[in-house]
């Protein structure tokens, strides 16, 4: 119960799902699209493509990443710790048009 507690803490507006964030390997295990296990998405990464932020999900940006994929939004590498290990705040180009800060892998 006290682990469940703290995932949701940990968790706080990001929610990970088969839409966003949840780890894969392929697409069937994805609302959508699946980044496969890499450097840049450790793990794999349920993802949404996007042309601009608002074909994303509350919480994530549009980034310029693969033909334009939302990623969830950062301010600094504390705020990827509910991905784990592997994930940090990084600034990549946005999508259509300059950057922004998001959870990606090193």
């Amino acid at each position: 119960m006290a682990a469940l507690a703290a995932l949701a803490v940990a968790c706080g507006e990001h929610d990970v799902s088969r839409q966003l964030g949840a780890r894969c390997s392929d697409s069937d295990e994805c609302d959508e699209r699946c980044l496969p296990p890499a450097g840049a998405y450790p793990g794999g990464f349920c993802t949404v493509i996007c042309d601009r932020d608002g074909d994303c999900p509350s919480g994530s940006s549009c980034a310029a990443d693969s033909g334009g994929v939302c990623l969830f939004t950062s301010d600094r590498d504390s705020d990827c710790g509910f991905l784990d290990a592997g994930w940090s705040c990084r600034e990549v180009a946005a999508k259509p048009q300059g950057t922004v800060k998001v959870c990606r892998g090193s």
